[in-house]
């Protein structure tokens, strides 16, 4: 039975000659993995792979897989044509670092609206950018967090110097653990969970101070999610913006 959703691509698999495997966050059904045929043209005409660049938001028709297995898409269209992420080599850095990062942390097979929308506004919002594009992941992984269960308690203070990821809270003194913030990066992580992507430009930050940042944050999101997973598109983001 033919299925609709709204979708957001993440990350794509050549397979065979013509054909490519991508793997989506939909707002209706979650996670979704589909076979894609006809995926590269030979003539004048584009194939479907331009509808999966990592960030795409699309409209699809599609054939379930049994068993939540892998699907087929029937159609597809874009649902947002963007105007400059594809044409900024630091914005498709960051959409290939981001893609990586739902893809491997969204792992729920069903729908979740407050989720998608939040991540839906979050491509906009950095297609829109004119400014503070460096630190657009990381208040994004900030924000991300309140969807993946593990959002930060509490502030920043003369008080609350230093964030325990262990236990994601904001503590008054250094935990005996390793698992922490040092006074300089809570603070840092603060204001991206009280910043929007409108006042990016607001977080300064030098090329080091923003790679460390990224670290300790994909080590907090390495601990709540069981993960000892590198990710691939680390490397492509770090050489745009150090």
């Amino acid at each position: 039975m033919l299925q609709k959703a709204r979708a957001i691509a993440l990350h794509s698999v050549r397979y065979g000659d013509n054909s490519l495997v991508s793997y989506l966050y939909s707002c209706e059904f979650g996670r979704l993995t589909l076979m894609v045929n006809g995926a590269y043209s030979k003539g004048k005409k584009a194939g479907k792979a331009v509808f999966f660049q990592p960030l795409s938001l699309i409209d699809i028709v599609f054939y379930p897989g049994k068993n939540q297995g892998m699907g087929r898409l029937k159609e597809v269209s874009s649902s947002f044509v963007s105007v400059s992420i594809s044409n900024s080599p630091a914005k498709s850095a960051i959409a290939l670092f981001t893609g990586e990062v739902i893809y491997r942390t969204v792992r729920e097979e069903e729908g979740n609206r407050p989720l998608f929308t939040f991540l839906e506004l979050s491509i906009k919002s950095l297609d829109a950018m004119d400014s503070g594009v460096a630190n657009f992941h990381l208040i994004f992984l900030s924000h991300l967090s309140k969807y993946l269960g593990f959002y930060p308690h509490g502030g920043f203070s003369e008080q609350t110097p230093y964030f325990d990821f262990r236990s994601g809270i904001f503590v008054g003194q250094k935990p005996k653990h390793a698992f922490f913030f040092s006074s300089a990066y809570t603070k840092i992580l603060y204001d991206t969970l009280i910043l929007n992507y409108d006042s990016a430009s607001q977080l300064s930050l030098n090329g080091t101070q923003r790679s460390s940042f990224l670290d300790l944050m994909l080590s907090y999101y390495q601990y709540h999610t069981d993960s000892s997973t590198t990710f691939q598109s680390l490397s492509v983001l770090q050489q745009v913006f150090m």
